[in-house]
């Protein structure tokens, strides 16, 4: 009975310093948790800001009064702002831009400069977007490689012995060998002398052949005749088929010098389903020094030719 009356007395002993210590440790009160309710969650300061983001189809444009749609939208948003558009460049003459973001490059430059296109939205002016593009002097010939993006149309550049009379076989070092690689807008050269040669290869401007690739973005399914002018030889493919052979040594179609037309033209009507197509046109120039280059097309419904433009090609 002694053992059991002393365990108790030890037991509140033990309990009673635990509460003493307890209690010194929080100045002599006992600590109580208590779980606060939550506040309301202020919001942040905007949960959707408006992004607008402006795009163009190119990077580069060259000068010459050229065009090329610029084209504004809000993130995440299907209807199309509206928007003012400016210019900001550091020359003079920067070229002009519509209501509606078609810019126009300036007439001429001896150097090729950047243009940034803004676009602000006209409810909102703290909204802006804007895309800097290249403005390049004219040129036929681009220089570029199979990586680039700036221009649509890649061409691979072949010398030809004088004995070769027509396109030749690439694979063939007898009839061509690979002298460097450019880059075109369009098939848009018209008849007119050539001795400037290409950006790195400045002494080939005869007896060369241009072994170009794009893709042809056909607007609408129909019947599209396509028109192939050129001085010398050329020849056109589509969705990997011969279309037209205009090969041979000749001008291009047009006055002869005896006032007489000489043949360098072909036609041919093409069923085609809108979107994609790959596209291929070789060419060949013989002598000195006059070439040509054209490819043009009649729509659907159309009675003008017209050259394909540079939106036409990706």
């Amino acid at each position: 009975m002694k053992r059991i009356l002393t365990s108790i007395l030890l037991s509140s002993s033990l309990l009673s310093f635990s509460v003493a210590c307890n209690q010194a440790k929080f100045g002599g009160k006992t600590k109580t948790e208590k779980t606060q309710p939550p506040g309301p969650v202020p919001p942040p300061a905007d949960l959707n800001p408006l992004i607008l983001e402006v795009t163009t189809p190119y990077e580069t444009i060259q000068a010459g009064g050229k065009q090329m749609q610029a084209t504004a939208a809000l993130r995440g948003k299907p209807e199309a702002p509206d928007v003012e558009w400016t210019l900001a460049s550091d020359v003079a003459d920067k070229g002009t831009i519509d209501a509606k973001g078609l810019y126009t490059s300036p007439e001429s430059t001896k150097d090729k400069f950047p243009v940034t296109l803004i676009a602000t939205l006209k409810s909102d002016p703290r909204v802006k977007g804007q895309k800097t593009i290249t403005v390049e002097p004219v040129s036929i010939f681009v220089s570029c490689d199979e990586s680039s993006k700036s221009y649509p149309i890649l061409a691979k550049v072949y010398q030809m012995p004088s004995s070769v009379k027509r396109l030749p076989d690439y694979n063939n070092p007898a009839e061509s060998t690979y002298r460097t690689t450019v880059c075109m807008e369009n098939y848009a050269v018209e008849p007119r002398s050539f001795s400037d040669g290409f950006p790195k290869v400045k002494d080939l401007y005869e007896y060369f052949s241009l072994q170009t690739t794009t893709t042809l973005i056909v607007p609408a399914d129909g019947d599209y005749t396509f028109q192939l002018n050129s001085d010398d030889g050329s020849r056109l493919y589509i969705d990997g088929r011969e279309v037209i052979d205009n090969d041979g040594e000749h001008q291009a179609y047009g006055p002869g010098p005896d006032d007489s037309l000489v043949v360098g033209l072909k036609e041919v009507v093409i069923n085609l389903k809108k979107g994609e197509h790959p596209l291929a046109l070789n060419y060949f120039q013989g002598p000195r020094f006059r070439i040509a280059l054209m490819l043009k097309w009649k729509l659907p419904g159309s009675s003008d030719f017209v050259y394909v433009p540079r939106e036409s090609f990706k």
